[in-house]
């Protein structure tokens, strides 16, 4: 589901229409995406503009007296804008279009490109694909030409393995959301080691040195044997240049995540009965792994039984809705988590890049989390120690120049308001009463509107020559 937020709030008789995008649902063989509109009045009727791009529409259609419209031959993965205007029902005189909305039926997931990879022959490896889904849908994953020894985990996207071919390996990863797919191409280059265990450095100074991980709680051994549904782990790294992230695997359920700190770290690992090989692996800015393996054995978990109870997680800064706009380069999150028997870690993932640990659990935050320009798929995930979990989003969207103004008025008598806004970069402003264009003023941040008869008057204030470049509507009565 795809949801837009109203664009005015309300519209005179045959100004543009204040036009809204409710939602999108599918069907057998298409999709249906509803729109709705504020009404102009009890004596007009409504047509609606359809198009694939912007400002360019293909099918009108007569909606009556309707405010809404359910478009019903959306195509997955296609873009439509929409555009609705007034007419009046005696004289069939028709206003302007509205401000236009676009939108999808079901928008294409996500997928980050890793980049070139080099690995050993013989040594353990992993590569965490990092895909997300504009309506929140769970994505299955998959990858193609993957060294041999190396495989996908579908529900992750985890790649891990050992490589057995040296060899250099066009690897496609794929992430589908059931009906729509991406997919990102790179390079898996899987090298044989020399002399003491290590790949000869190229020419350019690139690191080719692995980081060094060990295990050193709650043993040292290769081995140890417990009975109980998780385990809880530490120990440190250390690399040439710096580890980036440590994470931890259950090759035999399935389910990886990403441990508490770098050169010293935790996590706790969810176990099953019987064998479970734990990889934790560092990872260095360069690609670089280092693995140590801890064989667990589980002759119960302790009795009573299975955790199948999600965990519950909520997003509270710096907006519980689902979207969020910024000029910044980073932002803060915080919220809260809960589980029937315990949240062992909260992490995040952002679809433009990047990953990492929240700090705490119940209680968590994340500071600083690096933002590219335009959409970022902020997913923000709960595990407890069974491997339940649960996933809240948020869609941030990085601007480069400043949020249109805010605009607020006041009436100061019986035929003048005083109309007030936020600062722009604009040299001017211009000032719209009703849906009509008043006139071009300084922008300095206030002005008054003298009006000569009673009612209801809606303003805004909008860019220069622009007609959807503007503050908010209001609408006040003298």
């Amino acid at each position: 589901m795809m949801d837009f937020r109203t664009l005015r709030s309300k519209c005179a008789l045959l100004a543009p229409v204040c036009l809204l995008v409710l939602g999108a649902a599918e069907n057998v063989a298409a999709d249906t995406i509803n729109v709705a509109w504020d009404p102009s009045g009890s004596t007009v009727g409504y047509k609606v503009h359809v198009g694939v791009q912007s400002g360019s529409y293909t099918q009108h259609v007569d909606a009556g007296t309707s405010t809404t419209f359910a478009f019903t031959a959306a195509t997955a993965g296609q873009r439509y804008c929409f555009a609705v205007s007034a007419y009046t029902l005696s004289s069939q005189v028709e206003g302007p279009n509205s401000s236009e909305v676009c939108g999808y039926s079901n928008a294409p997931p996500t997928l980050v490109n890793p980049g070139t990879r080099t690995s050993t022959v013989g040594q353990p490896t992993s590569l965490q694909l990092q895909g997300a889904d504009p309506a929140s849908q769970p994505l299955t994953y998959s990858a193609t030409g993957l060294p041999p020894g190396l495989s996908v985990m579908s529900s992750t996207g985890y790649i891990s393995g050992t490589g057995t071919t040296a060899g250099t390996y066009a690897v496609t990863a794929r992430a589908s959301d059931g009906v729509l797919s991406t997919s990102e191409t790179f390079t898996w280059n899987m090298t044989t080691s020399t002399g003491g265990g290590t790949t000869p450095p190229p020419t350019g100074g690139t690191d080719t040195t692995r980081p060094t991980v060990t295990i050193s709680s709650p043993t040292s051994a290769s081995t140890y044997a417990i009975n109980a549904s998780s385990l809880a782990l530490s120990g440190t790294t250390s690399d040439n240049v710096g580890v980036t992230q440590v994470r931890w695997e259950n090759d035999q359920m399935n389910l990886s995540g990403v441990a508490n700190g770098l050169t010293n770290w935790t996590t706790s690992v969810p176990l099953q009965v019987g064998s479970n090989t734990i990889y934790i692996t560092a990872i260095d800015a360069a690609g670089n792994e280092g693995v140590d393996i801890l064989t667990v054995s589980v002759s119960s978990t302790g009795g009573g039984t299975a955790d199948t109870t999600k965990p519950t997680l909520s997003i509270g800064s710096p907006t519980t809705g689902s979207t969020y706009l910024t000029t910044q380069s980073t932002i803060n999150l915080s919220g809260s988590a809960a589980d029937n028997r315990g949240v062992v870690q909260v992490a995040w993932m952002n679809s433009a890049g990047g990953n990492g640990v929240a700090s705490g659990t119940t209680s968590w935050s994340i500071a600083n989390l690096p933002l590219q320009s335009g959409t970022n798929v902020i997913s923000v995930t709960a595990l407890d120690a069974a491997g339940n979990a649960a996933t809240a989003t948020l869609t941030v969207t990085r601007s480069t120049t400043p949020p249109p103004p805010t605009l607020s008025v006041e009436r100061l008598g019986s035929s003048s308001m005083r109309l007030s806004w936020t600062y722009t970069s604009w040299s001017s402003v211009d000032l719209y009463r009703d849906g009509f264009k008043v006139k071009n003023t300084s922008n300095d941040g206030s002005m008054n509107d003298n009006v000569n008869r009673g009612g209801t008057y809606t303003y805004k204030v909008c860019a220069p020559g622009s007609t959807t470049v503007c503050s908010n509507s209001v609408s006040i009565s003298n």
